[in-house]
């Protein structure tokens, strides 16, 4: 038998408990369904930009969830197989059954790319990795090196270059992207090296990784490292919402109004799955609650 909730909200991140807390402030039913509650925020190694607390992401989304079940929100830690509309009610399938939902609030997030090359795959976890806060300390006094140009490439070079003996920023710009702040302190660093123009072609090991093979100027360079992690963006984690037929955009994102609704009626969307303008903690929050407003009016015909 399928249990029925007032709100299903698919994902567990700073959107999806933030739309949790609201939603049970409202008196609904509501279940938050996720494989890993906290999402990737948990991961964050130093949040710096959360009005009135600096510290670890992990503690941010542990108070956060502490909060939700403070106001009866139910959670579901399984992954999800399919999501789709029957009727007025939609339904979510997972491992262990299903469950069925008056309205739907999306919060899945995004994913980390991948490069794509020989070896990434078959090195993961053996010294490939896409979270320094994760595994930086299995690198403590190694070489290493960070893949991509942006805030989170910047900000995992200067928290692995507290631990480790030296990292290599690797990226195919001409300057990094990242924030003017982490770059002044890149610079600052007498154990951070730069290579521009440069392009990740292998990862090279036996049991774990021993070198990565860049291409700079037409030219393969060997970078001695024992770990390299991959900080390349994200894509949005909107795969499974297919079957509903959601507006989005070309890469993938969900399209929101103002009000968090998306193109079907009934389900709203929050945090960076959307199309909206920042990938941030604090704006993700923002847009769960302003999706749990627009349940609440919806539910009741306002």
């Amino acid at each position: 038998m399928t249990d029925s909730y007032d709100v299903l909200i698919l994902g567990g991140g700073p959107a999806g408990l933030t739309a949790g807390i609201y939603c049970g402030r409202y008196n609904l039913k509501t279940l938050v369904i996720a494989g890993d509650v906290g999402g990737t925020a948990k991961l964050a190694g130093e949040v710096e930009n959360w009005p009135g607390f600096v510290g670890r992401g992990v503690d941010i989304m542990t108070a956060i969830e502490k909060q939700a079940r403070r106001f009866d929100v139910e959670f579901l830690q399984v992954m999800v197989d399919s999501v789709e509309k029957t009727g007025n009610d939609f339904i979510l399938k997972h491992e262990n059954g299903s469950v069925s939902g008056k309205s739907l609030i999306v919060c899945l997030g995004t994913e980390h790319r991948i490069l794509g090359i020989p070896g990434e795959k078959e090195f993961l976890g053996k010294g490939v990795s896409y979270c320094a806060t994760c595994d930086g300390n299995f690198f403590r006094d190694k070489n290493v090196a960070v893949v991509g140009g942006a805030n989170s490439a910047a900000k995992t070079a200067l928290y692995l270059s507290d631990i480790c003996n030296k990292v290599i920023i690797v990226y195919r710009g001409h300057e990094m992207r990242c924030e003017t702040v982490s770059l002044d302190r890149i610079k600052e660093a007498d154990n951070i090296e730069i290579v521009y123009d440069a392009k990740p072609v292998e990862v090279i090991g036996d049991s774990v990784v021993k070198k990565l093979v860049i291409g700079v100027d037409g030219e393969k360079r060997v970078l001695d490292v024992d770990g390299v992690f991959v900080e390349i963006g994200s894509a949005p984690a909107s795969e499974i919402l297919k079957r509903l037929g959601l507006d989005m955009d070309e890469g993938g994102y969900v399209k929101v109004g103002r009000d968090m609704k998306t193109s079907v009626e009934g389900v709203f969307a929050a945090g960076d799955v959307t199309d909206g303008v920042m990938k941030q903690m604090i704006t993700a929050a923002g847009d769960g609650a302003v999706a749990a407003k627009g349940v609440y009016e919806f539910l009741k015909g306002t």
